[in-house]
């Protein structure tokens, strides 16, 4: 059933960060601040950086920004691999260029996203997957990003791909949905996207994660894997509650919600997407509350 291909495989497991961009004020990349916040990140050694991706507001960046948030995240990350969306170009055509010159800037894998066109039809959406891994000098993930509808990908195509691709970013957002891709997906790495369903996917055999909570909170998420692992239930409980609230938290205008955590964190982000968003001040005072450290009362 399994497609096989010689396309190089990386197995990633545990924690992959997802990497913010910061903006000036006249909504160019703010280059200084993304050295210092991929610095910090790195700091708290996570599996692997997620560079170029939704959260780094990616549909919003040129080919060339994109290209060198990648480039300027591989110099930083030391031993810790980055990963960087590969096929983002409007004209598929262009996508074996775009993933060469991505792969070129010396990431550790390239991530494809769903194409909606191809999506009714399985036989040329695996043809479109298989022919850009051919053509890939590095390992491949895969990313359900929810910007493209339908973003699902079909339990079908990742058997089809499993052998060719190193892991895939699932947001079914449901047990039933991530289930169905690990039972297919052989020796590729399975991440959840949602926080709520974290420590159930992981129980369920995903190997890692890819969620929005990383990018203000690496060590929080972290945590929480190592608890996972080493069969800590109470502490991995308790990391868990302190996530989920956190997601919700963000999710009230994200990812300015991130891009405020690490301000206070130390990081000094600029409160700017390229879409023009604003928080309301109370989200605000809400994501301050939440990062007080936790007093417990008797």
């Amino acid at each position: 059933m399994n497609h096989q291909h010689s396309t190089p495989r990386i197995r990633i497991e545990g924690i992959v960060s997802l990497l913010l961009t910061p903006f000036q004020q006249d909504r160019s990349i703010d280059w200084s601040t993304y050295d210092a916040y991929v610095d910090w990140q790195v700091s708290h050694q996570p599996a692997g950086l997620f560079a170029v991706c939704g959260s780094s507001e990616m549909h919003t960046l040129t080919l060339d920004e994109r290209l060198h948030l990648a480039q300027r995240a591989v110099q930083r990350a030391g031993n810790v691999p980055v990963l960087a969306t590969a096929n983002l170009e409007p004209d598929p055509a262009a996508h074996q260029e775009e993933l060469k010159r991505m792969a070129a800037t010396g990431v550790s894998g390239v991530v494809l996203i769903p194409q909606a066109d191809l999506a009714p039809d399985l036989e040329r959406y695996l043809a479109y997957f298989q022919s850009l891994i051919a053509e890939s000098p590095v390992p491949v993930f895969l990313y359900e990003w929810p910007q493209v509808q339908p973003c699902l990908l079909d339990p079908w195509l990742i058997g089809h791909l499993a052998d060719s691709i190193s892991g895939m970013k699932d947001t079914t957002c449901t047990m039933e949905g991530i289930e169905a891709k690990i039972a297919v997906a052989g020796e590729a790495v399975i991440y959840q996207a949602n926080t709520a369903f974290l420590l159930d996917a992981f129980a369920s055999g995903a190997r890692g994660s890819m969620a929005i909570t990383s990018t203000c909170y690496p060590d929080l998420s972290i945590a929480l894997w190592q608890a996972f692992e080493r069969g800590d239930a109470e502490k991995a409980n308790r990391l868990h509650r302190e996530l989920v609230s956190l997601n919700a938290l963000l999710g009230a205008g994200y990812p300015l919600t991130a891009k405020h955590l690490v301000t206070r964190r130390g990081i000094p982000v600029q409160p700017v997407t390229r879409t023009g968003a604003s928080l309301q001040p109370q989200y605000l005072k809400s994501l301050d509350a939440w990062s007080q450290p936790l007093v417990m009362m008797d």
